[in-house]
């Protein structure tokens, strides 16, 4: 079957939150910072990419990948200028925040802490496209659906002549943006025992050529 990259509608978006739960159930980043089971961690991460798409899809890009109405993939940008987020734009994470202190109490100071750092690591200039996030749901990985997104992304920048920027904490994922044309620019942790947190560059020359092989999943 013949899949098309397609702007997300509005009749997807409660698809959203369970697929990315789904696709980012054991990335590091949010398994070691709120470990446990998954279906209590699937909760806060729903809320998040929820709202992440929601942002994106005023201030940026979302595509998707859909198949007989399902979506089966998506890959959310933020137009350059987009960052950094006005005080109503992060209002509009608050469920994540309720989510996530119902059910991780104990887990918030970390949380607020890598929210922090993830900021502060965000370089505010030169202006740039920002990859929020990309998924591709656990039962359709290895088609190669997270490396037609990236492209869709990518042609976006390179039509501007804009740099892009990421993060991302899964050493795959790092070595799979390399292959798009991405640098790292810094790794830290985003929290205080946290795993490393890899942050990239594109710059504008870059190109994507061919792509690397379908090897990452989540960013």
């Amino acid at each position: 079957m013949t899949v098309s990259i397609q702007n997300l509608g509005p009749e997807l978006l409660e698809q959203v939150g369970p697929l990315c739960a789904r696709a980012f159930d054991d990335y590091p980043f949010l398994a070691e910072l709120f470990p446990g089971p998954s279906e209590k961690r699937a909760q806060v991460a729903s809320a998040f990419y929820v709202a992440t798409v929601r942002d994106c899809l005023e201030h940026g890009v979302v595509h998707a990948t859909v198949e007989d109405g399902r979506l089966t993939g998506v890959a959310a940008w933020l137009r350059p200028g987009a960052f950094p987020q006005s005080l109503g734009r992060q209002a509009g994470f608050l469920p994540t925040v309720w989510a996530g202190l119902r059910h991780f109490p104990g887990r918030a100071r970390l949380a607020l802490q890598a929210l922090a750092r993830l900021e502060r690591y965000h370089p505010h200039t030169p202006t740039h496209w920002y990859l929020a996030t990309i998924a591709v749901d656990p039962a359709h990985q290895g088609r190669g659906l997270g490396v037609r997104l990236m492209r869709a992304g990518l042609a976006l920048a390179e039509e501007t002549h804009a740099p892009c920027f990421l993060e991302t904490a899964k050493a795959a994922n790092r070595d799979w943006y390399l292959g798009f044309g991405f640098d790292l620019q810094r790794t830290e942790p985003c929290f205080d025992g946290g795993p490393p947190q890899w942050f990239m560059w594109r710059p504008p020359e870059a190109r994507s050529g061919m792509g690397p092989e379908e090897t990452a999943r989540t960013a």
